[in-house]
């Protein structure tokens, strides 16, 4: 395979505290990509590989006859890992256009459980190859491959959880870059609104609703995000953003219309995540983990499940 090269420095927006009525949260406007000078990126090209064969491997586990009702799901999945293929073998993946690829093919495993396992540790290394790239980066680029972490924790949660739908990939949008005491910040910010938020959500929803037990558990998993990134920042000799007194929420009025603003809080998290990555100039893994553990929260409820997470797409 010829050696791809991947492109380094993208200078974004600023990141600002701000409600969830707020269009800064949605990234309006993105910063849209300008290519700098190529600058090879030693080490990318096995990605494509192994994200062609996360895909096929989920494809084959679609068509499995074992697959039933969970057909639909893996076929999604196979979906994301597809994109990335195909984005990673372009000239320039940053921009996340992808091209056309020649899809790997391989036998589905006898049953679904030799499946499950061969598919997660596929999986697992995605994530821990995307990771290492990431550590050895900074700025958008770091950010990039963070979210292909992310994905693939995403990915394995998702084999045991419903999904049904996938935000698709919008080229040329950006994560924005700002100091990393400003991303810090913000990103503990989102964390204090989505507490304020999905507490109020949850208030609002009917007794009869089947997501009250999913949403009880992810306020309780959002707490302790927030609070375990509190005490990072506490120790790290910076002042933690202390959270607004109130929010301004949107009123709902039907389960439907919570449950929505329960997805624009946690994807306010994740993409506050991403930049808090594209921010970082020391420990980016641990930012990595940040984005990682944001990209999680909602599925549970089969909410965020993204072909790059925390990236501004929507």
């Amino acid at each position: 395979m010829d050696r791809r090269t991947l492109l380094l420095g993208i200078a974004g927006l600023g990141a600002a505290g701000c409600s969830v009525t707020d269009p800064r949260i949605k990234g309006t406007p993105q910063p849209v990509f300008t290519p700098p000078p190529p600058v090879p990126l030693v080490g990318a090209e096995h990605l494509v590989g192994l994200e062609a064969g996360a895909a096929a491997l989920l494809t084959a586990m679609a068509a499995a006859p074992w697959a039933g009702g969970d057909a639909a799901r893996y076929e999604l999945l196979a979906s994301i890992h597809h994109t990335h293929h195909a984005v990673l073998a372009s000239a320039e993946p940053l921009r996340r256009q992808v091209v056309s690829v020649e899809p790997a093919t391989i036998a589905a495993p006898a049953t679904l459980e030799l499946a499950l396992a061969s598919v997660s540790r596929a999986l697992t290394t995605l994530h821990d190859a995307h990771t290492a790239l990431a550590a050895q980066t900074t700025g958008v680029l770091a950010a990039f491959w963070a979210s292909q972490a992310a994905s693939a924790v995403q990915s394995r949660t998702a084999l045991t959880t419903a999904v049904s739908s996938v935000t698709k990939t919008v080229p040329l949008r950006e994560v924005a870059v700002a100091s990393p005491a400003s991303a810090g910040n913000a990103l503990l910010d989102r964390y204090h609104e989505a507490v304020y938020g999905l507490e109020s959500a949850l208030g609002r929803l009917t007794t009869a609703s089947s997501a009250r037990t999913a949403l009880d558990g992810i306020v309780v998993e959002v707490k302790s995000q927030r609070d375990a990134l509190t005490a990072r920042t506490r120790a790290a000799s910076r002042t933690p953003e202390p959270g607004a007194a109130a929010y301004s929420i949107p009123a709902t009025t039907t389960d439907e219309t919570a449950l929505a603003l329960v997805a624009t809080l946690l994807a306010a998290v994740t993409q506050a995540a991403a930049v808090a990555v594209a921010s970082a100039t020391t420990d980016v893994t641990t930012a990595v983990g940040d984005l990682v553990d944001a990209s999680t929260l909602g599925l549970p409820l089969g909410m965020g499940l993204a072909e790059y997470p925390g990236w501004p797409d929507s």
